[in-house]
């Protein structure tokens, strides 16, 4: 069985509300030398903002997210993964393995759109439920 040279990974991860825009930057930056290091790729990065948590994670009630696709050699999450680990600025991180030809705009737009639709059927079934008690 033969191993691809470099992998494919999505990480998800959440920063303190309250860190200013020149820490998340550098925190960033030290992930983007990781995954360099690695000779890894970095294919999309997506700061979502500040989004309320539904549970508290070291004593905070919402986080800044981030999200980053991106390839690299064997060793590369565990070397990203430490960073955060390390890094006070960090309150949670994930990490998935992707196939090779996945596309994170794609799966966005799915996204969005099984929410729209979701938004639709809610409306719908609140004009039913108006038009019965009427």
């Amino acid at each position: 069985m033969s191993y691809p040279s470099s992998y494919t990974y999505e990480t998800v991860y959440i920063l303190r509300p309250g860190i200013s825009d020149a820490d998340a930057q550098n925190t960033h930056q030290k992930i983007d030398a990781v995954i360099a290091k690695f000779q890894g790729n970095l294919k999309h990065r997506e700061d979502t903002g500040v989004k309320e948590m539904a549970y508290e994670i070291k004593n905070e009630r919402s986080g800044k997210y981030s999200t980053i696709v991106y390839t690299g050699k064997a060793g590369v999450v565990e070397e990203i993964e430490r960073h955060f680990k390390i890094s006070e600025d960090v309150i949670r991180f994930l990490t998935v393995a992707q196939s090779a030809d996945y596309d994170f705009s794609k799966i966005k737009q799915q996204i969005a759109m099984a929410e729209e639709e979701q938004r639709k059927n809610r409306e719908f079934k609140e004009q039913k439920k108006r038009e019965r008690n009427h």
